[in-house]
């Protein structure tokens, strides 16, 4: 995602009134101070320079750089009316993000000139979460604004404690959580189908066992009609019982057919009514989402008013309380005097009617929800009473199919008790040849079934294997690989950034077991002087941002150098100039400084920032 910053408005914020500041295009910025406010009792330091930038800050995460969410209204112009506004581009869109601290916190959020606000802060803060989502203060502090005091400088953490925040910035830790998710979905999936199939192979061995034994129990049968066939002879009464036995069997096949259709579409019908119910309650959940959720929201403003009023009502009573006439001798009391609660009292209505007001807003949000719930309720009874009805015929149908159908297997069952014994013995001995090729075909199936089922359980198994294997990769190895590659790209871009500010490639940047080492020559970076740290500091920022790009995609077009400079000399301010100048992606460079002219930065424009004697602040190019 390529970000490109366009403009930042200050309104009442920290010690601004009005500024707006274009931040595209810009070039090189020196940013320099003026503070002629006495109480500051200083020149330059707290004019309002860093405050500017985090005005970035504070509209994409609700926070400034160093972390602070409240208490950042000007108390010298209005504080009661405090906002920032900051426009930018991200691959295409425009955004314009107003983050709001008075009068009500809020944040109207403009895409393409259409306001996607959502109904509270938190609302439009999730949905800019999901047009933004890694542009955390975190990142914003690593890859856009570089600066020596920050709370989110790298070097500045513990050994111990680089891993941890490296992990976090590059998002190490979701990437391989993801991997391991989805790998223990696959395991799952796999084992419920291995489940299943051994179930299957169970079952098919069980029927196997079943007809083997019906298979030789015709068998025997077979044997014993082979006997008495031959004896056979047919009569014409035989004749006729065979034609009235075969006629009620067609009629027992076309009952017994009739009869599986009704039930087929009986079960298609309940399965439409199922589905016709499943769809209207997923349309109703859909519908009730948003009212769940108001009624959450006025729930919660609710219980903050009751808090309100509950708190105002002590501090009346606490004051009520309080008397200026002695309870002895009916004198006033010098020197006390009984407090006016009147004006307490007119707010403690103002907040019980707000409250009996969000109540009511409550209580008309439940009571359109019932209302939904009730239509839909109403809607779903009219949509399945039509299919209960077809459903009632079928079923009155598939009655009289099976009344039918007892009817002739009662008139089978009398057929061939007609029969004798030798009558029988020549109709049921070409019948059983019959069932004992079938369950001879049956057998056959299920003995290829049961080949194919074994085949699949030995490939499930495979399959389950490799993705334990990956598992166990993934939970022992693959963090140590990942974040390897990682450290391994941040090291070599500290070597180049090294070679260009120090002239040498000693700067490495390693992983000892839990631990991330800086180190120069072979020293450690907590023992290395003041102005060796500063350096390293920024290379080090520098490498991050370039492996934050890479990793997360995202660049944007700006870079706040925050006091980055002091306690340097000119040479080492100059390399680190030509340094921050090879980064091809930012068109504006806004450097802060104390030291500009001592150290003989090289600019573009110079931004000077002026507080006054009141302690409000303005800006001007010099």
């Amino acid at each position: 995602m390529v970000i490109t910053f366009l403009k930042l408005k200050l309104h009442n914020f920290m010690s601004f009134s009005d500024v707006e500041l274009d931040l595209n295009d810009m070039g090189s910025i020196l940013v320099t101070g003026r503070n002629y406010c006495k109480i500051d009792n200083a020149y330059s330091n707290g004019s309002g320079k860093s405050s500017i930038f985090n005005g970035i800050c504070y509209a994409l995460t609700g926070e400034t750089s160093q972390g602070v969410s409240s208490g950042i209204e000007n108390i010298f112009t209005n504080p009661d009316d405090c906002w920032v506004e900051l426009t930018f581009d991200a691959d295409g869109d425009l955004f314009v993000v107003k983050r709001i601290s008075t009068p009500k916190s809020d944040m109207k959020l403009t895409i393409n000139g259409i306001d996607r606000s959502g109904k509270g802060i938190r609302e439009s803060s999730k949905l800019l979460a999901t047009y933004l989502p890694d542009l955390t203060s975190e990142l914003i502090s690593s890859a856009i604004i570089l600066g020596q005091g920050l709370p989110y400088r790298f070097s500045n953490n513990k050994p111990s404690h680089r891993k941890e925040l490296l992990e976090k910035l590059t998002k190490s830790d979701f990437m391989i959580q993801s991997i391991k998710d989805k790998l223990e979905l696959r395991q799952t999936e796999l084992k419920d189908s291995l489940r299943v199939k051994e179930d299957n192979l169970i079952s098919i061995q069980s029927q196997k066992e079943v007809y083997d034994k019906q298979y030789k129990k015709l068998g025997e049968q077979l044997k014993e009609y082979d006997k008495i066939t031959s004896k056979s002879s047919l009569f014409d009464l035989i004749d006729n019982a065979k034609k009235d036995l075969e006629f009620s069997k067609k009629e027992i096949e076309t009952c017994t057919e009739e009869s599986s259709k009704l039930e087929t579409a009986i079960i298609a019908l309940t399965d439409s009514k199922a589905k016709v119910t499943f769809e209207e309650n997923e349309k109703l959940h859909l519908r009730l989402k948003d009212f769940d959720t108001s009624i959450s929201d006025y729930t919660s403003l609710c219980s903050d008013k009751n808090s309100e009023i509950r708190v105002l009502k002590n501090e009346i009573q606490k004051l009520d309380s309080i008397t200026d006439i002695c309870p002895t001798c009916g004198q006033k009391i010098p020197d006390v005097n009984k407090p006016d609660t009147t004006e307490q009292k007119e707010s403690l209505k103002l907040l019980e009617e707000e409250a009996r007001e969000l109540k009511k807003s409550l209580d008309d949000l439940k009571f359109k929800r019932s209302e939904v719930v009730s239509d839909y309720s109403e809607a779903i009874k009219a949509m399945t009473e039509e299919i209960d009805s077809q459903i009632a015929d079928m079923k009155d149908e598939l009655s009289q199919a099976k009344k039918t159908l007892s009817d002739y297997n009662n008139c089978v069952l009398n057929l061939t008790n007609k029969l004798t014994e030798y009558e029988n013995a020549q109709a049921n001995y070409n019948k059983i040849v019959e069932d004992q090729a079938e369950v001879a075909s049956k057998i056959s199936s299920l003995e290829e079934q049961k080949d194919d089922l074994e085949v699949a359980v030995v490939d499930i198994k495979s399959h389950l294997d490799v993705v334990q294997q990956m598992l166990t990769l993934a939970k022992r190895e693959f963090r140590g690989i990942l974040l390897s590659n990682i450290i391994e790209f941040i090291n070599k871009k500290v070597k180049q950034y090294s070679l260009a500010v120090f002239g040498t490639t000693e700067l490495n940047f390693a992983l000892n077991e839990n631990c991330i080492d800086i180190t120069y020559n072979d020293k450690m970076y907590e023992n290395m002087s003041g102005g060796e740290k500063q350096k390293i500091d920024i290379i080090i920022q520098l490498a991050l941002r370039d492996i934050l790009s890479k990793q997360l995609n995202i660049h944007t077009n700006i870079l706040v150098c925050d006091e980055i400079y002091d306690n340097m000399d000119s040479i080492s301010c100059q390399k680190i100039t030509n340094l921050i100048s090879t980064l091809t992606d930012i068109s504006s460079i806004f450097i802060i400084s104390h030291h500009a002219q001592d150290l003989e930065i090289t600019y573009d424009s110079n931004l000077l920032v002026e507080k006054d004697e009141n302690g409000i602040s303005s800006i001007s190019y010099v």
